[in-house]
């Protein structure tokens, strides 16, 4: 069986989008390595647990996604309520299953994310 250890998004700017993943929602830069700017990166690799979320420029706005990046989060209303208030847009959470609440949003070049709430049944 295939071993996903990375998932890769080509951007149209990369230091605002690798600022993104890092600054907001917290993920860690793994390279480059040093100051932490972004700028006149070409390629950026971040620490997304179980896999890396590596941005490669070359990329365009994505108007028209048929991707989405899903990730758990501890405490979805105040996840998704430090999100407005930092300005972004994200949809009213939605139970999706009986163990899963779940609130979308998009990154700031259009790829969806979902921010996913898991209860394990008791």
């Amino acid at each position: 069986m295939p071993d996903f250890y990375q998932v890769t998004l080509f951007a149209k700017d990369v230091a605002t989008l690798g600022g993104f993943y890092r600054d907001v929602m917290g993920l860690k830069v793994t390279y480059p390595t040093g100051d932490g700017s972004l700028e006149g990166e070409d390629w950026v690799t971040l620490d997304a647990g179980t896999t890396t979320l590596a941005i490669h420029s070359g990329g365009e706005i994505n108007s028209g996604s048929r991707t989405k990046l899903s990730t758990k989060v501890d405490d979805l209303d105040l996840m998704r309520q430090d999100l407005k208030n930092r300005g972004f847009e994200i949809d009213e959470p939605k139970s999706v299953s009986p163990y899963v609440k779940s609130a979308n949003m998009s990154d700031p070049e259009g790829n969806l994310i979902s921010l996913d709430q898991v209860v394990e049944p008791s």
